[in-house]
Parts: structure tokens; C-alpha cells; sequence
């Protein structure tokens, strides 16, 4: 889901589009659609329903509500418009020479950024609420899990009701494409299980990977030149409260840390995965910041509805149910110990996996990210 819009088209990506005065540079998998004089470029997903049929809703939103994974380049009277889902999984780049979510330039547009560009390639961003009320009152445990079940049942039910691609599915031996695997077998979706890694080489991947690649989310996906969807796990860590960065900085806040449990030497899932120099390193900069402690679930908040990580690739879309700031604020409201349970050991993520397919976990690789982590699904494909 790449563009780039300027005065000119751009060589290294093989769609070009003129829409008003604005040359639109993409890779494959847009669509077209003229409503009255209003011309929409889009690509991706909405929960709801087809995008062809929510573009309406979609194309003079001032406040984004939908859920999914899309973006709508929205062009009338010589102003153009990105419109996205409510929880946008890209940035936006913002130069003199043109806006595009591929190559940073000087100035970022957050996701609670709405951006219109007009003529003369001049933007105005207009910020919104992205994080919404936010609840801090404890959960129990399974009250917990009937919230954050309820939510994925939801959106995997409404996202097979209207998808009419193949959908493709890649377990990594890693807890969360597990985890929307049994969304999708607990929903009797029909999908195909690989027991390979694929990925089709086309004009965008050739001319752009050592760009694309600079996002860790696209140094580990697949990719399909016909149109096929991947379910992914992604951004599993960041919305299930996993992440080092979030993760130790809320522990900071409950007077505790990642390392501090990691030196009671017990047997973590994820203590090598912690234990990587790049994330001491995190843990080492970080410090109780008195200025988040009346808000500090607002700061997590910001912080992981701004990491970006799969906005899907040419004709390849990424499904990320996971991609929810609702699941986020679930999880937030777990106990200290469950939370705890949870960043360590990822319970909380299992206890929905055997909630969906029992024995599933069975699977799991033994340590996050580390190791053989693909031993365990010798047993499911034998």
C-alpha cells in the first residue's frame, strides 16, 4: 500500500495515476472509482464490509472510525485527501517535492494526522482524538479474555463475510500468527497452511527493496504477484502488551521491570528475547517518568498506535486483526501479576489460543524469536 504523490510520476513504482493535478505513483493492488466529480484511489481492507461499499462513509470523513488496514486517496476540486482506517498503519512523509509513506523525509505525520494536500503540493494536517476514552478500572482475568475474544471473533467473522481472496497463513512457531490461525480454524475459515516461506519478486519489490526493508515487518513477510491475502500476526507484540519498549516502561510504573524479573532467573518464554543486547539497551535508557504517572496508559497508547509495521505489498494484503487499540486497553487492565504472566510468558495471548483450538500451544516454539523456533510444527504438519 505505497505511494507517492507529487507534480511527476515516479520510475521505481510501476502504477502511475493521474488524478486532478496531482501525479499518484503506487505499487500494484490500488482500485479506481469515480462518485460524481470525487475520484478515489484505494487499496486494503475495512472490518465492516467491502471497501467498494463504505468508500461513501470513507471519502469526507473528518474523524476516521473504521477498522481495518486501508488507505483512500480522495481527490475533488483540486484537493486531495488521505482517508484511512481509524488506527492508520503507516506513516506519512511530508516533503516540498511530495507526501509519500516509503522514503522519510524531514517531517512525519502522525496517525492522529489527517492530511489534505492541495494544488501547489502545500499540506494541511488536522489532528484528531486516534486513542478515544480510555478505562483503567482492573479486569479479572477471563472478564479480560470474553473482551479481547469477543473483539477478534468479531472482526475475523466480519473480515470473512465479505473476502472473496485466498487467504494464505504462515506460522513462525511465534505466539501470535498462532494466534490469529485459531481465530480463523475456531470461524471454520478456508485457508491454505504453508509449510514454506514464499515471496514473488515483481517491478516494485526489484526497484524498492532496500527501501521497503528498512521496516522490519517487510523483512519477514511473503508475497503473492496474484492477489492473495496473508494473515498475520503483526503488530501482535505491540497491542498484547509484549513489546520491550511498552512493556518494561509499564512495569516501570508498577515499581518493577523486565530486568529486574529477569534476574529471578526463572524460566521466561521470552527471557533470551529480552536478554538481546539491542533491548538492554532500551531497558538500560528508560526511567519512571513522573509526568506519564496520572496518565500513563494514554502514553502507551500514543506510543503503539504510532508503530507501523505491515500496510500490505502490491497485490499481497495483510490481514492484522491484532491491530486494535481496544485490545491494547483490554490487556492494560489485567492485574499487575496477570500483566506480569503476560509480558513474560505471554499467558494471556495462549489462554485465547486454547480457548480456540485446544493443544494448539503444543505448537509454540519453545523460546521468542530464539532457538529452533520452528521444531514444534513438525508435529502439526507430521
Amino acid at each position: 500500500m505505497f505511494f507517492h504523490i507529487s507534480k511527476t510520476a515516479q520510475e521505481n513504482y510501476p502504477c502511475q495515476w493521474q488524478l486532478g493535478n496531482f501525479a499518484i505513483s503506487t505499487d500494484p493492488g490500488w482500485k479506481h472509482l469515480a462518485i460524481g466529480p470525487v475520484q478515489i484511489l484505494y487499496k486494503g481492507y475495512a472490518d465492516l464490509g467491502p471497501m467498494e461499499s463504505l468508500l461513501g462513509q470513507v471519502m469526507f470523513q473528518t474523524v476516521p472510525h473504521l477498522t481495518g488496514n486501508f488507505c483512500a486517496l480522495v481527490v475533488v476540486n483540486d484537493t486531495l485527501t488521505i482517508q484511512t482506517d481509524r488506527y492508520r498503519s503507516f506513516p506519512i512523509y511530508i516533503d516540498t517535492d511530495g507526501i509519500n509513506n516509503l522514503v522519510a523525509t524531514a517531517h512525519t505525520a502522525w496517525t492522529d494526522s489527517l492530511i489534505t494536500v492541495h494544488t501547489d503540493l502545500e499540506v494541511t494536517e488536522t489532528k484528531f482524538d486516534v486513542i478515544g476514552d480510555i478505562n483503567i478500572a482492573e479486569l479479572d482475568f477471563h472478564q479480560a479474555q470474553d473482551q479481547v475474544h469477543n473483539i477478534l471473533t468479531r472482526k475475523t467473522q466480519q473480515f470473512l463475510s465479505h473476502n472473496k481472496l485466498p487467504i494464505k497463513v504462515f506460522l513462525s512457531g511465534g505466539i501470535d500468527t498462532m494466534l490469529v490461525y485459531s481465530y480463523l480454524q475456531a470461524a471454520g475459515a478456508e485457508f491454505e497452511l504453508l509449510d514454506h516461506e514464499h515471496f514473488d519478486h515483481d517491478y516494485f519489490w526489484r526497484n524498492n527493496s532496500h527501501k521497503i526493508k528498512q521496516y522490519w515487518g517487510y523483512s519477514q513477510t511473503h508475497h503473492w504477484r496474484s492477489p492473495a491475502v496473508l494473515a498475520s500476526g503483526a503488530p501482535g507484540d505491540e497491542f498484547t502488551l509484549r513489546s520491550p519498549t511498552t512493556a518494561n516502561l509499564y512495569l516501570l510504573h508498577h515499581d518493577t521491570s523486565i530486568p529486574e524479573l529477569l534476574q529471578l532467573n526463572q524460566p521466561y518464554l521470552h527471557g533470551d528475547y529480552f536478554k538481546l543486547p539491542k533491548h538492554t539497551k532500551i531497558f538500560d535508557q528508560q526511567v519512571k517518568s513522573t509526568e506519564w504517572a496520572s496518565h500513563l496508559h494514554y502514553e502507551l497508547c500514543n506510543t503503539v498506535v504510532n508503530d507501523w509495521q505491515h500496510w500490505h505489498l502490491g497485490n499481497t494484503m495483510h490481514w492484522t486483526p491484532l491491530r486494535d487499540l481496544e485490545i491494547f486497553k483490554v490487556i492494560m487492565r489485567l492485574s499487575l501479576q496477570d500483566a506480569k504472566n503476560q509480558i513474560m510468558n505471554s499467558i494471556f495471548s495462549q489462554s485465547l489460543i486454547e480457548r480456540n483450538v485446544p493443544g494448539a500451544t503444543e505448537f509454540l516454539s519453545d523460546e521468542k524469536n530464539t532457538g529452533a523456533v520452528l521444531k514444534n510444527l513438525d508435529r502439526l504438519f507430521s
